[in-house]
């Protein structure tokens, strides 16, 4: 595989958190699209602002910019992540991502 090639296939997901009939806030699903991405290293500078911020950064991607249509968080490989910081850097844009508690069976009209 060539260095700067996709590798990683994620969902953007754009959610609204909505208060379901017996109350309890639930997720729904604006919106979903699927995307190819670069996955690549945290760099150290990056690694120490998280721990200095208390966010933990579990991936970083990058994916072309006009693909990313502000969305909040990511399902890769079924596992639901919040992006935490968007970098725009040319044509890419660079996604760090937290993993989220996030499920996707508590996501309404989630597939």
């Amino acid at each position: 595989m060539y260095p700067n090639s996709p590798n990683v296939r994620l969902k953007l997901l754009r959610m609204e958190l909505i208060q379901n009939s017996i109350g309890s806030a639930i997720y729904q699903l604006q919106n979903a699209k699927e995307v190819l991405g670069i996955n690549f290293s945290i760099r150290s500078s990056e690694y120490y602002e998280s721990k200095r911020s208390d966010i933990k950064i579990d991936i970083a991607l990058k994916i072309q910019g006009f693909l990313y249509d502000n969305s909040k968080y990511a399902d890769i490989a079924g596992v639901i992540y919040k992006i935490e910081r968007t970098y725009q850097i040319g044509q890419f844009i660079e996604l760090y991502l937290n993993r989220s508690n996030i499920r996707k069976r508590d996501i309404i009209d989630y597939i």
